[in-house]
This record gives C-alpha cells, sequence and structure tokens, in this order.
C-alpha cells in the first residue's frame, strides 16, 4: 500500500498544478445498480486525463542536477500530456515516446502542452524499450507511466478527493491498465475506509492484470486492438500487481460493445467526451450488480479521444443497441419499387442513412434485386416492428448477418 502520508503529502505538492475535479450523480443508473452512483470526472482535468497528477508528484521531487537534465518517459497517450504539462509547469524539458499508432489528437496535444514527441513502434512496449534505451544512454530521468510510488503516490489524490466529496463513498470502480491509478486510488481509500468495496475493470482484448490476478502469476498476455488504448498493457508489473492483489476485491473486464455504449451513454444523457480506458468503469457496472452495498464512485479516468475514434465509437455505440441497423431486403427490379419501399419504412417511423440497391447477387432472383438499408431506430422493439411491417407489406426482410 502507498502510504497515506505520502499520499497526502503530494495532494500539497502537485495543489497548484492540477484541478480538483468534480463528482457528479449518475441518476439515471441507480435503480440499475440498486445503490446511488457518482462519476468522478477525471477527463475534466485541465490535461484531460488523471496522469497529470503522478507525472506532477515525480518530477517536483527531482533534485535541481535531475532538473536541469530534463525528463523522459514512455506513453500510450495521456501520460506523455501530464508529463509535458507538469514538466512545463516546473520549469523542464520532457522527451516523450509515443506508439505511432497513438490518436492524433493525444500527440498533438502533448505537443502543446510543451512535450518533444518521438513516435515509436506500434504498440506501448516498443516506445518503452525505446524510451528505456535513450534513458540508459542519457542518464535521465525517467518517469514511468505507473510503476513509480512516486507516479502512484499523485494518482492517489484522487482518492482524498472522492471521500472529501462523497465521504459516504461504500464503493469505487477504477479503470486498470499498468495498474498506477487503481494502486494509488485504492491505496488512499483503503486507508481512509479500509472496509469499501474497490473494483479494477480492464478491456477484455488487453487483460494482463485481470489475468495475473486470477492466476497469480504475471505473465504477458496476447491482447487484441481496443478501443481502451489508455489501459492497453501487453504485460502486469510485478510492483503494481503486488500492489493491487492486496488493495482490489476484484478485476473484471468489458468487451469492446459495451465500452462503446458506455461511451454513447455519457455523451447522450451527461454531455461528458471519455475516451474508452475513461467509461470502463460505467462499462462494469452491470457486472458489478449484486456486490455493491451502498454509494458507488465510477472513475472516468479521461477523455482525450480524437473525433475519427469517436465517431467510429458513436457508430458501433448505436448498433449494438439496435438503434442503427443494417437490413436486407428484397424487392421487385421495376421503376418505383425503391420509393415504395422507402414508403413503409417511412411509416414505420425509421430513417434511412444508407442504402445499396444490388442486382448482381446471386442469391436472388432474376428480375428482383437486393437492397442493403441502414436505419436509425429507436431499439430492438422497433427494429422487430419495422420487419414485421415490411413482411406484412409482402418483402422478404431480414437482419444483416453482420449488423
Amino acid at each position: 500500500m502507498i502510504p497515506l502520508a505520502e499520499i497526502r503529502a503530494a495532494a500539497e505538492r502537485i495543489a497548484h498544478i492540477v484541478r480538483v475535479t468534480p463528482m457528479l450523480p449518475c441518476e439515471r443508473v441507480c435503480d440499475i445498480a440498486g445503490v446511488p452512483v457518482y462519476l468522478k470526472l477525471e477527463n475534466l482535468q485541465h490535461t484531460g486525463a488523471f496522469k497529470i497528477r503522478g507525472a506532477a508528484n515525480c518530477i517536483a521531487q527531482l533534485r535541481d542536477r535531475e532538473r536541469a537534465a530534463g525528463v523522459i518517459t514512455a506513453s500510450a497517450g495521456n501520460h506523455s500530456q501530464g508529463v509535458a504539462a507538469a514538466a512545463t509547469a516546473l520549469g523542464l524539458t520532457a522527451d516523450i515516446y509515443m506508439p505511432c499508432n497513438t490518436p492524433f489528437l493525444k500527440i498533438q496535444r502533448t505537443r502543446h502542452f510543451g512535450g518533444i514527441v518521438h513516435l515509436q513502434g506500434d504498440c506501448f512496449d516498443d516506445a518503452y524499450c525505446e524510451a528505456c534505451d535513450v534513458q540508459q544512454q542519457s542518464g535521465r530521468c525517467f518517469v514511468h507511466p505507473y510503476a513509480d510510488e512516486r507516479v502512484m503516490a499523485g494518482q492517489g489524490t484522487i482518492g482524498l478527493e472522492i471521500l472529501d466529496q462523497l465521504p459516504e463513498a461504500a464503493a469505487a470502480v477504477i479503470p486498470v491498465g499498468g495498474g498506477g491509478l487503481a494502486a494509488g486510488v485504492a491505496s488512499a481509500l483503503r486507508a481512509i475506509k479500509p472496509d469499501m468495496a474497490i473494483f479494477g475493470v480492464q478491456a477484455r482484448n488487453a487483460p494482463s492484470m485481470a489475468e495475473a490476478f486470477r492466476s497469480g502469476r504475471v505473465e504477458t498476455v496476447p491482447g487484441r486492438p481496443t478501443i481502451a488504448e489508455g489501459i492497453a498493457v501487453g504485460s502486469a508489473h510485478p510492483l503494481t500487481y503486488g500492489l493491487l492483489s492486496e488493495l482490489l476485491d476484484d478485476i473484471v473486464t468489458v468487451d469492446e460493445g459495451a465500452i462503446a455504449t458506455a461511451m454513447l451513454d455519457l455523451i447522450e444523457n451527461d454531455n461528458l467526451v471519455a475516451e474508452g480506458a475513461g467509461a470502463v468503469a460505467l462499462a462494469a457496472l452491470p457486472q458489478l450488480i449484486g456486490r455493491l452495498d451502498g454509494p458507488t464512485v465510477l472513475l472516468i479516468s479521461g477523455g482525450n479521444v480524437d473525433v475519427t475514434t469517436l465517431g467510429a465509437v458513436i457508430d458501433r455505440g448505436l448498433a449494438v443497441e439496435q438503434r442503427s441497423v443494417r437490413l436486407l431486403v428484397v424487392l421487385p427490379d421495376i421503376p418505383g419499387a425503391l420509393a415504395r419501399l422507402a414508403g413503409v419504412i417511412g411509416d414505420a417511423g425509421a430513417n434511412i442513412i444508407e442504402i445499396l440497391h444490388n442486382r448482381l447477387t446471386g442469391e436472388v432472383e432474376v428480375g428482383r434485386a437486393e437492397v442493403e438499408i441502414v436505419l436509425l431506430t429507436r431499439g430492438p422493439e422497433h427494429v422487430a416492428d419495422i420487419l414485421a411491417q415490411l413482411r406484412s407489406s409482402g418483402y422478404e426482410a431480414r437482419r444483416h448477418a453482420h449488423a
């Protein structure tokens, strides 16, 4: 456990650099969860994520000689912005190594905060290895994204804020990547309220810490691409794993559809933009029903998502909720047939946003055509009603196999 005294000292040390972020009730999910639910909004931190806390606490403790040389780090995005902003605030230079596939917004914002960006490799581990090589050659201070007690103490200041803002909090749900955020926050919560229920969340496509938590062994776990790229770490670190195995009640994983739905939910219902890693706590809530005994805090850890990714996530979220659906309809290949089909769909209350008229498929008879239509709907019941109306109007209609 990170000592509470170190976390309190970190709060004083970084108070002039970081923002105390708000806590808001999330009333719409209270009935589902069975307990009051609150959102701790680190996506509203002035760098767009929590990472500046740990970076600032680490950098603020450097000796004058270390400060003069500047710092170096590796990051999938948010840590880079935190290091850049903290280093600039404290008058240091920061060289930051990032994977080549890091979302453009995170690269741009890292430069905006004063970081010197170096793109290296296809994943965090590639960038990390390159940064370590450079650090060994230069002797400069490496600000680790998570496996540093100074960094974890800085992240732990969120735990202090949670209990200041919601003293009656009984549970917390925290995103887990490398584990520094969860280790720091859980250390603060356990020290002040030992009986709190504390859960970690990882993307199912990148479950290294969850696997270590279950097996009791730290191993490299093959991952797949995830929209929660900010918590995609291939191997659990022994330091953070050791802390989390003592501090957390469990680590659950969430799939890509659940993450996309949570991101969409926050946009539509709370006017909040959260990146994939920032939305996993909300995505995990359905899995924790029955395990929560009182007011529960979901940590929304970051909101740095580029427009391209956000657009794809919105499309995915709509599809998961069947508010966007792809249908295949067979109709006569004669003038006016498509207009009549559109009329039936309009009468059913759906909106056509894309249409493909295919005469060449071998699956329909000559003189007939298959139309692929993407519709905006009100959800599963509306989709069923649309299909029923199409069939009652004489059309062969079905959901697309990959819709």
